[in-house]
């Protein structure tokens, strides 16, 4: 909980606390698990999967994370301009005419295409610089990457191009979260051989890492000498098959006030479209977040959200910035419900708890999506919790 004084100051009466004693906590439990000989990569793309980039990253590295990876180039210009110093992987695509601002901002690129390479090499040569790159191999998942019978080529045609400071080399693995392991098996097969071609030739890279977040917890053979943590980080688990051990501590909460409370009339219509009829008295509650915030309309909702330590569900459709839930079962339980009273829409309050993972079900989805989607409009506050 943090003071009314502090988040009188945020200008919108909804915000996301962000709890970095949480984050040093699970970056201590991933690097205990890894050994201090691992490089440890926090994975703080879109956003920093909502919880915001400029708050998780110094975080992170202070906590003991070595590195930093993103998505794209704009981000990782952005955690530049905070003055974030640190190694930055650009994991995604990047097209050869943003080569300049790789040099400008000293960031790492992933390689896959020789186009791309020799449009690299020679901005990097015209500058007197070198790009440093991570090659990508596709072992499985289908995506950005190299086929494996292409990698030892591709190595050879990167030996000669100067502009290039040849790195690392990675995979990405598309069933790591699953129960079954034995498709994250073949996949690092299929890398193991691609680098015993590249040892032969005198061309391992120096970095190799292949284990996101559920391969790092529990496919110790996926390690190398990196490793690229992002949900764990935040206190999310990897999938309903490979929940996080004890000890790891969810870093996010959802906060927002109420902002009026009414009395329906049997009959009453609630929001757009009269979707919802109130069957008997009941009473609403306004909450000043809606799908501009990343709290969606439809087809599927929220459900409810937290009040007075009890669940209050959604009525009627959520609107751009407000929605409302009926918090009648509070009151005739003896609850109370005032405007300016606590709402919380992830996270706990009094004995109960409203988890990104309870949302995701709710929504068919990930608790990657419930977070990595909240918007930049709503204000991030940094804070110490205690256990």
């Amino acid at each position: 909980m943090i003071a009314r004084s502090t988040t009188d100051r945020l200008y919108r009466p909804t915000w996301l606390e962000i709890d970095l004693a949480a984050l040093h906590n699970n970056v201590r439990l991933l690097r205990n698990h890894i050994g201090n000989d691992r490089t440890l990569f926090a994975v703080v793309k879109a956003n920093a999967y909502g919880h915001g980039a400029s708050i998780i990253a110094p975080a992170a590295l202070a906590a003991g994370a070595d590195r930093l990876a993103v998505a794209a180039v704009n981000e990782g210009i952005e955690l530049r301009q905070a003055g974030i110093l640190a190694p930055i992987l650009v994991m995604g695509y990047t097209p050869g005419w943003q080569a300049e601002a790789l040099l400008r901002y000293n960031l790492t690129a992933v390689l896959y295409d020789l186009d791309i390479a020799h449009h690299f090499d020679a901005t990097a040569r015209a500058t007197g610089e070198r790009i440093t790159v991570h090659v990508k191999i596709d072992t499985g998942m289908r995506r950005l990457g190299l086929l494996p019978d292409d990698a030892v080529p591709f190595f050879n045609a990167l030996a000669q191009m100067p502009g290039l400071d040849m790195e690392g080399l990675y995979t990405h693995f598309s069933t790591a979260d699953d129960a079954d392991k034995a498709y994250t098996q073949i996949q690092l097969a299929r890398l193991e051989t691609i680098l015993a071609a590249l040892a032969h030739q005198g061309q391992r890279p120096r970095l190799i890492h292949s284990a996101n977040s559920a391969a790092t917890l529990t496919v110790t053979n996926s390690h190398f000498n990196a490793v690229r943590c992002g949900i764990s980080l935040y206190g999310l688990h990897p999938s309903p098959t490979s929940p996080l051990p004890a000890g790891f501590r969810p870093v996010m909460r959802w906060v927002a006030r109420v902002a009026q409370v009414k009395a329906l009339a049997k009959g009453d219509a609630v929001s757009y479209g009269n979707t919802y009829i109130a069957d008997r008295p009941r009473t609403i509650a306004v909450i000043p977040v809606g799908y501009a915030d990343g709290f969606p309309r439809s087809p599927r909702t929220w459900g409810s959200v937290l009040i007075d330590g009890q669940f209050a569900p959604i009525r009627g459709r959520v609107c751009m910035d407000q929605s409302m839930v009926d918090v009648t079962e509070i009151l005739e339980k003896g609850g109370s419900v005032h405007a300016g009273d606590e709402v919380v829409l992830i996270g706990a309050q009094g004995q109960s708890t409203l988890t990104a993972e309870d949302v995701a079900t709710r929504l068919e989805t990930i608790n990657y999506e419930v977070v990595s989607r909240l918007m930049a409009r709503l204000p991030r506050i940094a804070m110490n919790r205690e256990e």
